[in-house]
């Protein structure tokens, strides 16, 4: 076959010749040159762009500053006095409803001392504690009620005292009072206790041989126990009704003894704690001008007699130290004597010393402890170890129950037609029972065999040498049923009150178990005394979100998504009322409170007691991570919030937390229709993102930012079209219509109050 012949394309390539060679090169050079040309001149006209820009918006704001700095006088002037206008007008309203109550109680006629007044408190203690007829359980616990209330009113007046109006010296004089009364209810509860066992035996069950006796009124409930059998084979018993069990050693159970419990709503013990009360450590005085001077002429004087003056002045202020050691000594020996004879009496009268002591603040929980150095602070701060409960970081939930080990006196016998009582003292003794205690003779060999020499169980056995050896003694098994009316939002922490350090302690319990369905607490302790359930008061801190939103004229609803609940109150006028969002757990313990209308102050309390504590205090952030803002800006925030909450939304924000201390940041819409809660849910996203204004506040300025709570990155550009406000609430007056503005102008100042009570307790704004 003859070859194919060659294609001419796959011939020779044709060569470019060097003048076309030249021409592609510089087409291509002025082609580089053009677009270099295009891309400057583009770039020239994007930075003029830019520039033109910049410089509008410089004008825009410098034009915005300026107008805000021409109404920013006025605009302060103005909030300070709608500000100073609704405090006058609670002012006088507090006046008169306290120059009111005065002389209602001076023209009440019930036969109740009046508190304030020191000769009739004094007399009311007095012909008390010295009238032996009403030493009957049934008269002490009637009357318990009149002094708890006496108690309950010089709390009050301390609470409603104004500031201005505030007389440290009839402050002082009011806690005195009330811890008198205190330690008054202690002696005549034993006193009446002492009576009871005296005559044990004529009350003693049929069924039993023992004492079992149950009396009680709404808030002291006593249960009392005499062991006039000493049965060996005695274990536990049970105090049905009140759900009360307790469980004793073969020691105990084979001894003249009694078990008293009492279980009071009230704990009169935390405020003794040193704990308790938030420190404030004292300012350096500084010496006065004249002592200056005179150290001066003295330092110009003659090396001889200064040395003279040294002298002297050292041999003066030895003889003063020895003075002042002897005048310290007669307080302490007093002291001693007191808890001596609160020993005998019982535990309010042992507190009573040393709240004379000079624990400030005693029945006050806005007092405060102020320390004298920091070397005081450190020798106290030694004293505490592990087990001390930090009162500041916990709180006492459901009362406390005095769980007493008493000595039985000797019961009267019925010989022939004669009846022979043995001559006691009239006071109640207390067994001590502890890890060093060998008044009674405790063994451990006693809890390892039964009578009849039956041993027990291996397992038992085993247990109980292993809670005698944690404990130091053979421990007391308890079971109790918390209360129904108070929320444990976690396992309940048993506390016992140690009287010698004055303070919550947590050691001595084991076997701890709590069963959350039947609310049965069980323990092993050797512990007698004041018990307490404790829980931490930041357990629902930090707060997730939170939402105040109008829902009509003075009526406003104020969400709370805390750690553990979701909780809502409603605001209207003057009161609030506690409720749960719809779709919370529904919890039975608040029931009591739930729906109940009540002012601010009284739901704040109400609400920490059930153990629902979403009220901060001062040094609440040693506990719980917040993002601080500068306190002035906060409060006044807190004010204008609730100037404007009758028209006016607020949320939350995530973006407050990363704007520093000197910004605040908050979601904000005008509402005046109690529409369905804006969904925060991806559903209702968009929705949110048109109504909701995100608005930053700081101590110079208010303005409405241009970005939106969902935007990736922070920027603090002001939206288009707003303004500088001096504050919020002239910022909200611009955001707002004609009609939302009329409904502002007509909120009544209780119901403004109401919501700034509310938002400051709760300090949302940090602890969000």
């Amino acid at each position: 076959m003859p070859p194919k012949p060659k294609s001419p394309a796959k011939g020779k390539k044709g060569k470019l010749s060097k003048a076309e060679k030249e021409r592609l090169k510089k087409e291509e050079a002025e082609r580089k040159l053009q677009e270099e040309e295009e891309a400057r001149l583009k770039a020239e006209q994007e930075e003029r762009e830019r520039l033109e820009r910049e410089r509008l918006e410089r004008e825009e704001r410098e034009r915005i500053e300026a107008a805000e700095s021409q109404r920013h006088c006025a605009e302060v002037a103005e909030l300070k006095s709608i500000l100073e206008g609704n405090k006058n007008a609670l002012y006088n309203m507090h006046e008169q409803r306290r120059s009111k109550a005065k002389w209602d109680r001076y023209m009440q006629c019930s036969g109740s001392p009046d508190p304030t007044i020191a000769p009739e408190i004094n007399t009311y203690i007095n012909l008390w504690k010295e009238d032996t007829q009403k030493s009957g359980i049934d008269v002490v616990l009637e009357e318990s009620k009149q002094t708890l209330a006496l108690i309950a009113e010089l709390e009050f007046l301390i609470e409603d005292m104004p500031e201005e109006k505030c007389d440290e010296s009839m402050v002082e004089r009011y806690r005195e009072t009330i811890v008198e009364l205190q330690n008054l209810l202690t002696i005549k509860l034993d006193e009446a206790t002492c009576i009871l066992l005296k005559d044990a035996s004529s009350m003693a069950d049929s069924e039993t041989g023992n004492l079992q006796l149950v009396k009680s009124n709404p808030v002291i409930n006593m249960m009392l126990w005499g062991n006039l059998t000493k049965n060996p084979r005695f274990k536990s018993f049970e105090f049905e009704e009140q759900h009360f069990i307790f469980e004793l050693p073969k020691q105990l159970a084979l001894t003249d003894i009694a078990i008293r419990i009492i279980h009071t709503k009230y704990d009169h013990f935390s405020h003794l704690c040193r704990t308790f009360w938030p420190k404030k450590k004292k300012k350096p005085q500084t010496p006065p001008e004249e002592d200056v001077h005179g150290m001066e002429e003295k330092m110009d004087e003659g090396q001889g007699a200064a040395g003279e003056s040294e002298e002297k002045e050292d041999g003066e202020k030895e003889g003063g130290e020895e003075e002042v050691e002897e005048k310290a000594e007669e307080p302490t020996e007093e002291k001693e004597n007191a808890e001596d004879k609160g020993d005998e009496n019982g535990e309010g009268a042992e507190t009573s010393a040393t709240q004379k002591e000079g624990e400030p603040g005693e029945g006050d929980g806005d007092a405060v402890v102020e320390e004298e150095d920091e070397e005081d602070e450190d020798e106290l701060d030694d004293l505490d170890d592990e087990d001390t409960v930090d009162m500041r970081a916990y709180q006492v939930l459901g009362g406390v129950v005095h769980f007493d080990l008493l000595c039985l006196p000797p019961q009267p016998k019925q010989v022939k037609s004669w009846l022979m009582t043995q001559v006691t003292m009239d006071e109640l003794k207390r067994v001590p029972y502890a890890a060093d205690s060998n008044k009674l003779g405790l063994s451990l060999s006693g809890t390892m065999t039964m009578t009849m020499g039956q041993t027990l169980d291996p397992k038992a056995v085993a247990n109980a040498a292993a809670a005698a050896e944690a404990l130091g003694a053979p421990p007391v098994g308890v079971t109790l049923k918390l209360p129904d009316n108070v929320l444990f939002s976690e396992e309940p922490q048993m506390a016992y009150w140690s009287h010698d350090r004055k303070q919550w302690r947590l050691d001595g319990f084991v076997d701890v178990k709590f069963d959350e369905e039947s609310r049965m607490l069980s323990f092993k302790t050797v512990n007698f005394g004041p018990l307490a359930c404790i829980q931490d008061k930041h357990i629902n801190m930090p707060f997730q979100s939170w939402e105040l939103r109008p829902i009509g004229a003075d009526h406003a609803r104020f969400t709370i998504i805390a750690a553990i609940i979701e909780a809502e109150i409603e605001i209207k006028g003057p009161l609030c009322c506690f409720k749960q969002t719809a779709d919370s757990d529904f919890r039975s313990e608040l029931d009591d409170i739930r729906g109940k209308w009540m002012e601010p102050r009284e739901l704040i309390k109400v609400l920490k007691n059930t153990g629902v504590n979403l009220f901060p205090e001062d040094d609440s952030k040693k506990y719980v991570s917040i993002s601080e803002k500068d306190p002035d800006v906060e409060n006044g925030l807190y004010q204008q919030m609730a100037l404007t909450a009758s028209h006016f939304a607020y949320s939350w924000s995530k973006w407050n937390t990363e704007s520093g201390t000197e910004r605040i940041i908050l979601q904000g819409c005008e509402k005046l229709e109690d529409d369905i809660p804006l969904d925060p849910q991806p559903e209702g996203e968009e929705e949110r993102k048109e109504e909701w204004a995100l608005l930053m506040v700081s101590r110079e300025r208010a303005m409405k930012l241009k970005m939106t709570e969902y935007e990736e990155e922070f920027s603090d550009v002001h939206a288009e079209g707003s303004q500088f406000h001096a504050d919020l609430y002239h910022m909200v007056n611009d955001l707002s219509t004609e009609p939302g503005l009329e409904r502002m102008r007509n909120s009544h100042y209780r119901f403004v109050d109401a919501v700034y009570q509310m938002l400051a307790a709760t300090r949302v704004i940090a602890y969000s």
